[in-house]
C-alpha cells in the first residue's frame, strides 16, 4: 500500500476526491479509518470515515460496489449506493443510458448530529474503461491495512 493518496478526478471537471490511505487505528483488523477530501469549485471538506476491513481474500465492500459499477456498464435503473460503517460518506451512482456514470460522494461531518454539515461532489465516469480502471486503482491503493 502506498502511502500517497489516491485522487480520483476526470477532466476538464474540477471536482475531485481524494481518498488517503487506510489506517487501522485500534489494531483489530476488521475496522479501518480512511481521510477523505472533496473539493470543487471553492468548497474544500475533509473529514474521517470508518470503513468495514475484510478479513482472508474478501476485498473492501466499497471497491466491491465499484467493480460491480464496472461489471455492469450497459447501465441500471434508479440509483445504487455504498455507505461508510460510520455514515458519514455516501457514495451514490446513476448511469446515464448513454455511457456515463455520476458518482456522488456524499461527506458529512459528525453522523450522529442534527447540525451536521454535509458536502456533496458529483464527478462524471465512463461506464466501461474508466469505470474498471476506478476500481482497479482503488483496490490497489487500499490493498491491505499496515500491520
Amino acid at each position: 500500500m502506498t502511502s500517497a493518496p489516491l485522487v480520483v478526478r476526470y477532466p476538464p471537471a474540477e471536482a475531485a476526491w481524494v481518498l488517503h490511505p487506510p489506517v487501522d487505528p485500534w489494531g483489530d483488523g476488521y475496522v479501518a479509518v480512511m481521510r477523505v477530501e472533496l473539493h470543487e469549485d471553492g468548497l474544500s471538506a475533509r473529514g474521517e470515515v470508518k470503513l468495514s476491513w475484510p478479513t482472508q481474500a474478501e476485498e473492501p465492500d466499497l471497491v466491491a460496489f465499484l467493480q460491480g459499477l464496472a461489471d455492469d456498464w450497459r447501465g441500471w435503473n434508479g440509483e445504487r449506493s455504498w455507505r461508510s460503517l460510520d455514515g458519514k460518506l455516501v457514495i451514490t451512482a446513476r448511469h446515464d443510458g448513454k455511457g456515463h456514470v455520476s458518482l456522488g460522494a456524499n461527506l458529512r461531518g459528525h453522523s450522529l448530529s442534527p447540525v451536521a454539515w454535509l458536502a456533496r461532489v458529483l464527478i462524471t465516469v465512463e461506464a466501461g474503461e474508466q469505470m474498471g480502471s476506478l476500481a482497479a486503482d482503488l483496490r490497489s491503493h487500499l490493498g491491505a491495512l499496515p500491520t
